[in-house]
C-alpha cells in the first residue's frame, strides 16, 4: 500500500481497544458515524481511519473532525481504492490495543458499545469473538434483527448464514494477527474468516441493540452470493455447502422477482 497522507495524533499510551475504521467515498454518513465512535463512553481506545482511495468529500469531513489533536487517532490516505479486505488486512499493522473493534463509514455504533462488549470480553476470557444485536435501515424504515447469543447457537447456524454482524465486533486483536482475512474474498470476507475458525474461536453475541446499521438497495447482491458460497466451499462439507447454496440462490431470484 502506497499512503500519500498521513497524520498521527495518537498518544504515547498503549490503548486498550483499536477501532479499524476504513471508508471509500461516504460522504453522505461519514460525520455521523465517524462522531459515534468519537463520543464512545470509554476513553481508553485509539482509531485508525483509512481513507482507501476515497474521491468525494469523505477526507475532507474527516480531515475537519482530526483537527482536533486531543483525539486518539491515525489518519492514512491512499490514493488507490484496494478494498475493504486489503485495507483491514493492513491497517491491522498500525493496531496497538488488545482488542479490535470493526465499524463501518456508514453505520452508528450506540454511546455505550465498547463499554458493554469490553466488559463482557474481560469477564468471559473463553470468548474471542464478541458481536451485537443491530437495528437496519433501509429505505427510511426500521428493523430490529436478534442474533444467535451462543457460541453452539452461532456455530450451528453459521454454515447457512453469517450469524456475526462485522461491523458490530469487538475481538482479541491476536486472533486477527494469526487468522487475517482471506484478501481473494473482496466481499464476505467476514463470513469467510468466522467459517474458517470456527474449530478454533468461540464466539458470542451480546443481546443489545449496539449499532445502527444503513443498508444499501444492492444488500446482498450477485457479488455477495458468490463469495459467500465460495467461503462455503472452502470451509464446510459438500452436502451442506450443496443445500445452503440452492437455498441463497433461491432466495436470491425471489428478491429479484419481488
Amino acid at each position: 500500500m502506497i499512503i500519500s497522507n498521513k497524520i498521527d495524533n495518537r498518544n504515547k499510551t498503549k490503548p486498550e481497544l483499536t477501532v479499524l475504521f476504513s471508508y471509500y467515498n461516504n460522504q453522505k454518513t461519514i460525520r455521523k458515524s465517524l462522531n459515534s465512535i468519537l463520543n464512545q463512553s470509554i476513553k481508553n481506545y485509539e482509531i485508525i481511519i483509512y481513507s482507501d482511495g476515497s474521491n468525494d468529500n469523505s477526507d475532507t469531513i474527516v480531515k475537519k473532525i482530526i483537527k482536533n489533536k486531543s483525539l486518539n487517532i491515525l489518519f492514512l490516505k491512499s490514493n488507490i481504492n484496494k478494498g475493504l479486505t486489503k485495507a483491514l488486512n493492513y491497517i491491522l499493522k498500525y493496531a496497538r490495543g488488545k482488542y479490535l473493534a470493526r465499524h463501518d463509514a456508514d453505520d452508528i455504533s450506540l454511546r455505550k458499545r465498547f463499554e458493554y462488549q469490553l466488559n463482557f470480553l474481560k469477564k468471559n476470557k473463553n470468548i474471542q469473538v464478541l458481536g451485537t444485536n443491530v437495528i437496519h435501515v433501509k429505505d427510511k424504515k426500521r428493523k430490529k434483527i436478534l442474533m444467535p447469543e451462543s457460541n453452539y447457537l452461532i456455530k450451528k447456524k453459521l454454515p447457512s448464514s453469517n450469524s456475526i454482524i462485522h461491523s458490530t465486533v469487538v475481538m482479541l486483536k491476536k486472533v486477527l494477527v494469526k487468522n487475517k482475512y482471506n484478501e481473494k474474498f473482496i466481499r464476505c470476507q467476514d463470513y469467510e474468516l468466522w467459517l474458517r475458525n470456527k474449530n478454533n474461536i468461540n464466539y458470542h453475541n451480546l443481546q443489545k441493540i449496539l449499532v445502527i446499521r444503513n443498508l444499501n438497495k444492492n444488500q446482498f447482491n450477485l457479488i455477495d452470493l458468490y463469495f459467500s458460497c465460495l467461503a462455503r466451499f472452502k470451509n464446510i462439507n459438500f452436502l451442506l455447502f450443496c443445500l445452503y447454496n440452492v437455498k441463497d440462490l433461491f432466495y436470491y431470484l425471489l428478491k429479484k422477482i419481488l
